[in-house]
């Protein structure tokens, strides 16, 4: 999650993290703060009236802004707005609107943007027009499976030469087997003309954040490794319309993270992470057969199908770094 953070805001992109609370969401936005070498901007909540007020200063700007939590604002209308305002002022790099307030004009903005989200907050989301109108196609949503089990309660010191600017990296190729592979995963959340815009940048700010001005099939693979938790959007957003009916499957993603974080986890850890009782573990459960399912040993424990199973492999959930 770090490492696709760090290569989005290189590449000037806007990222959404999706994980349960105690998944390190915070914790990778706070050290992708501490590597862009204090060229970030942290904030709660950001709509077009807080737009309005440090405008002068997003104009010409060029660093990474994050929004820590996005479940800190307790409006429904700033949390989709929050969402919203930066993903068009990234992928757009301006904005000029007429509001009550005033004149709303920011030119030439060339930041990049992390947002952190939990899953429960995902299903008013989806379900915005603004998720199809401007969220979808302009955001990479990073679906973040992993619990850690023995949680530290420091940040690990780590270092990173930023590179050089991802614009001087020569374009990359657009053929061969990797390229294909990138866009398969691209089309999970984005339109084919978009991964034309969001896949090529991303590779040169791979290489650029490695020094080198040429794209190299290592930076293909890298990617590749990084972005299959993208694919899990195509299972856990169900839809009844073309575009709307729109609805983020929670319960299912939760089980899946406890799947990925502990194997075959027994009731009562489930009951603890998500601080509701064994039984409704149980209910729950139940109600997911296609995804997992009970073993009935002593500790009772929760299994993945071939299904998920199948589909977490596909999502990066065992691949070997």
């Amino acid at each position: 999650m770090i490492a696709t953070n760090l290569i989005a805001a290189k590449a000037k992109r806007c990222t959404l993290n999706i994980a349960p609370a105690g998944c390190g969401k915070s914790a990778t936005t706070d050290i992708v703060e501490m590597l862009t070498k204090g060229n970030s901007q942290k904030y709660t909540s950001l709509t077009l009236a807080g737009l309005m007020r440090i405008k002068d200063q997003l104009t010409d700007y060029s660093g990474h802004m994050i929004i820590d939590d996005l479940g800190a604002e307790k409006s429904l209308w700033s949390r989709t707005s929050t969402v919203t305002v930066l993903a068009s002022l990234v992928h757009t790099h301006y904005v000029y609107k007429i509001t009550q307030a005033g004149l709303l004009q920011i030119t030439n903005f060339q930041g990049s943007a992390s947002l952190n989200i939990q899953p429960v907050l995902m299903q008013s989301l989806v379900q915005d027009e603004d998720w199809i109108a401007v969220v979808r196609d302009k955001v990479l949503r990073y679906y973040h499976l992993v619990r850690p089990i023995t949680p530290k309660d420091y940040i690990p010191k780590m270092q990173i030469d930023w590179g050089t600017d991802y614009k001087k990296v020569n374009p990359s190729i657009r053929k061969g087997k990797l390229w294909y592979q990138l866009i398969a995963i691209g089309l999970t959340q984005w339109s084919y003309a978009r991964c034309l815009e969001h896949i090529p940048a991303l590779l040169r700010a791979s290489a650029a954040l490695d020094g080198r001005e040429q794209v190299q099939d290592e930076d293909y693979r890298l990617l590749i490794k990084l972005l299959k938790p993208m694919q899990l959007e195509r299972y856990i957003v169900t839809s009844w319309g073309f575009e709307e009916g729109r609805n983020f499957q929670n319960n299912t993603y939760c089980i899946l993270v406890e799947l990925v974080s502990h194997g075959e986890p027994s009731l009562e850890i489930i009951a603890e992470d998500y601080k509701i009782s064994p039984s409704t573990v149980e209910r729950l459960i139940a109600a997911e057969p296609e995804w997992c399912y009970k073993k009935s040993n002593s500790p009772t424990r929760v299994c993945a199908t071939d299904q998920s199973k199948k589909i977490l492999n596909l999502c990066g959930a065992n691949q070997k770094w």
